[in-house]
This record gives C-alpha cells, sequence and structure tokens, in this order.
C-alpha cells in the first residue's frame, strides 16, 4: 500500500507545468544505473557507477567545416518547446550558433518502421536523407552490426564525451562509444484517460478489464509489450524468469495469452507514438506507454502510471547514419545537447531521464520542486522493479519478432 501511494502522485490530472509538482520522491542515480544495461547490453553496469561531470566545452570548428542544414529525425515529443509550443530554444540557440538550418522532423513512430524506410540506402551505402536520428538500444545495436552507423569522431565531441553518465559507457554493442550517444532514457508503464476508464488504474492486468474492450491498445514489436506482458505473466506465476531474460519459449506464452485479446477485438491495434493520437480522438482509453510523452504532450485527463508488476527500462540514441551528407553538423548537435545547463533544460521539459551527468542539479536549480517528479526522478519502489528490454541472439530475435508480427497482422 505505501507504494501505490507514493505512485499516485502519476495519477492526478497532468499538464507540463503540474506534473513537477507531484509528490514522488527521488531515485534517479539508481534509475540510470539500471538503464546502463538497457536493450542488448548482456551485463549489468555497476549501479551508481562513476560518472565524472567534465568542464562544459565550447563547440570548436575543427578541419572540417559545420555546413548544413542539419537532417534530424526524432520521435514525437522529445524536444524542449517555447510556451507557445511554436519552436524549440535548443534547436534555435544552435542554428544560432552555428549559423545552419535544422530541420527537425518527428518522423519516428516506431524503430522497425523507421529503418525500413531507410533500410535500402543503408544497405547501398547510400544517402538516406537524415544526418542524425534517434533509436532505441536494440535498433541501433543492430545497424552497429550491420555496419550502417557512421562512426563519431571523439575530437568533435569533447563535451557528451566528458559529460556522459558512467553508468552509460561501456555497453556491449558499443564498448568504445564509437557510434552512439544517449538522447534520454525512459521506462514503458500504463498509460489511460480517467474520465473514459472512469476510475484510476494501478497493473498491467487492468488493460484486460471487459469495461475496456475495444479501447486497448500495446506498443509495437516485442521489445516494450511482451517485457512488459511478461512481468504480468510471472507475477501470476506463469513464468519464472524475468523479461531481460525472456526466451523464446516464455514469448510464446506471452503470445499465447495476448492472442484471444487481439482476435477479439478486445486489442484494438499495436502503435507506436501514434497513441497519443488514439488517446486524443477517444479510440484508446487505456495502452501501454512510453513514460514521458503521454505526460508532456496528452491531455489534461490522460494519466501515466507505473504498473505495480514492474516496469522497462530503456534508451533511445543518437547515431549517424553511414553515407550522411552533414555528418560533421551531426558531431556538432550530439555536442551542444549535452551541455548540463542545456541538458537540464530538455529534460525539464519533455518529462525523460537525461544521459547528461550533473544534470540533477541544474534541474533543481531551474525548479526546486522538481525533485517531486517521478518520470525525473523516479521512487525507489519503482527503481526496484525495472528490467531492461529482453537481450537475444540475433536468432532468437527473428523468432520473437516473428510473434510479435502474428499478433499485429503484419
Amino acid at each position: 500500500m505505501e507504494e501505490l501511494n507514493t505512485l499516485s502522485a502519476l495519477q492526478a490530472p497532468i499538464s507540463r507545468r503540474r506534473l513537477l509538482q507531484g509528490s514522488a520522491v527521488a531515485g534517479a542515480a539508481a534509475f540510470l544505473a539500471a538503464c546502463g544495461g538497457g536493450g542488448t547490453a548482456t551485463e549489468e553496469p555497476t549501479p551508481g557507477g562513476s560518472s565524472t561531470v567534465g568542464p562544459t566545452v565550447e563547440p570548436t570548428v575543427a578541419e572540417v567545416p559545420i555546413e548544413g542544414p542539419l537532417n534530424f529525425a526524432n520521435w514525437p515529443a522529445y524536444i524542449d518547446l517555447t510556451e507557445d509550443e511554436t519552436s524549440s530554444p535548443t534547436l534555435e540557440a544552435f542554428k544560432a550558433e552555428y549559423g545552419i538550418e535544422v530541420n527537425y522532423v518527428e518522423d519516428i513512430q516506431a524503430n522497425e518502421d523507421f529503418v525500413a524506410t531507410i533500410t535500402q540506402a543503408l544497405d547501398a551505402g547510400l544517402d538516406t536523407g537524415w544526418d542524425l536520428m534517434v533509436l532505441t538500444d536494440y535498433m541501433a545495436a543492430r545497424l552497429v552490426r550491420k555496419g550502417w552507423l557512421d562512426e563519431i569522431d571523439p575530437a568533435n565531441v569533447p563535451t557528451a564525451a566528458a559529460n556522459l553518465r558512467g553508468a552509460l559507457r561501456g555497453l556491449a554493442w558499443d564498448p568504445d562509444q564509437k557510434f552512439h550517444y544517449p538522447w534520454q532514457s525512459g521506462a514503458d508503464g500504463v498509460g489511460y484517460n480517467r474520465v473514459s476508464t472512469g476510475r484510476d488504474l494501478t497493473s498491467l492486468g487492468d488493460l484486460f478489464d471487459p469495461a475496456f474492450a475495444g479501447k486497448v491498445t500495446l506498443l509495437s514489436g516485442y521489445q516494450d509489450s511482451f517485457a512488459m506482458i511478461h512481468l504480468l505473466l510471472r507475477q501470476q506465476g506463469k513464468l519464472t524468469t524475468t523479461p531481460d531474460q525472456m526466451t523464446v519459449a516464455d514469448a510464446q506464452k506471452i503470445h499465447d495469452f495476448l492472442k484471444p485479446y487481439v482476435d477479439s477485438g478486445h486489442i484494438r491495434g499495436f502503435t507506436g507514438n501514434e497513441y497519443l493520437q488514439d488517446f486524443g480522438s477517444g479510440d484508446t482509453w487505456v495502452a501501454i506507454v512510453w513514460s514521458g510523452d503521454l505526460a508532456s504532450s496528452g491531455g489534461p485527463d490522460d494519466r501515466f502510471v507505473y504498473a505495480s508488476e514492474g516496469s522497462i527500462i530503456w534508451t533511445d540514441n543518437m547515431v549517424i547514419p553511414k553515407g550522411a551528407v552533414h555528418k560533421r553538423a551531426a558531431e556538432a548537435m550530439i555536442d551542444w545537447v549535452y551541455d548540463v545547463d542545456r541538458a537540464a533544460a530538455l529534460a525539464n521539459w519533455i518529462y525523460y531521464i537525461s544521459p547528461v551527468a550533473g544534470v540533477e542539479e541544474a534541474i533543481l536549480a531551474l525548479d526546486p520542486e522538481a525533485g517531486a517528479n517521478p518520470l525525473l526522478f523516479p521512487p525507489a519502489q519503482v527503481v526496484e522493479k525495472q528490467y531492461a528490454q529482453p537481450a537475444l541472439s540475433d536468432e532468437d530475435d527473428l523468432a520473437v519478432s516473428e510473434l510479435a508480427s502474428d499478433l499485429e497482422g503484419a
């Protein structure tokens, strides 16, 4: 009961400005230590691992000139905005500093769908049209293995190299930080519209309430939804492993559990960030969602809750595709957002966990009450029940992806 009382801070009506008035307490350091194992890494970083804040380093002009435009693909609700939401202070300041345009496009709704649009160009070694894109750990790791990413020149990202949290360094799929720098970390949870549901939700089991039939969506792919349902079946005693240890046999049980709900129409679909529009239209009442965007971009009655069974953690990463025309501009942007003050302003707006060391203090300087924001500073009770996304071999990844595709009708 104590845990549910703590989590109830997330069940009050949320807006960008009101969420920071929540009552949950801090836990971000342990949360980010756990995040270091997300996606495909096989070893967990040491909790509270070293993260030394380096000096803020002003961008420098390297031998290769910084030319634009910078074509930057990101997810919706993932950048800071002015109060009238017409522009981003981070992007406007970058453009003023370097005198180049930034074509920032919220073009990524799901990792698989986005990468499918550029796979042919990547495989042929051609320009994808993007200079910088943000992909989740498991997908970034796939592109590393395929040789589809350009190396980031460490001389061009001194601020990022100095300020990256220790817990996010040395991941198994990019141990030398050659191909990625984290953008933000977050978690999966339950999103719902309080008016539509008529009650507050706390559990993954609430997704299957008959009263919500036809109004439920899950996230596409297996990395989020299968992992979350894994937690539910584990609590019910039907699985014994944890989500990060998921096997193909576990995934088959998850598939078989979900199949009747899909066939009956109780689960109306599988989405990426499109669920933001579905909540707005009333087509969706309850969903598995990502932690920050419903809070930052949902309506006044849309809520996010860390499920009582637990949650899944992940990190989205900035990567540069092979053949990027404006690679130097992409490196400049990576370095730009790792300035501590800029990172604090960004995180304080979008409600995700920053990868930049020292950002907690900077956020509190912006707003002393931000420590009560459970999306920026997850409570200890939440952190204790967070798990990384499944880490599968290529063979098992294909098998589990096919199970997910069967449910999605792909």
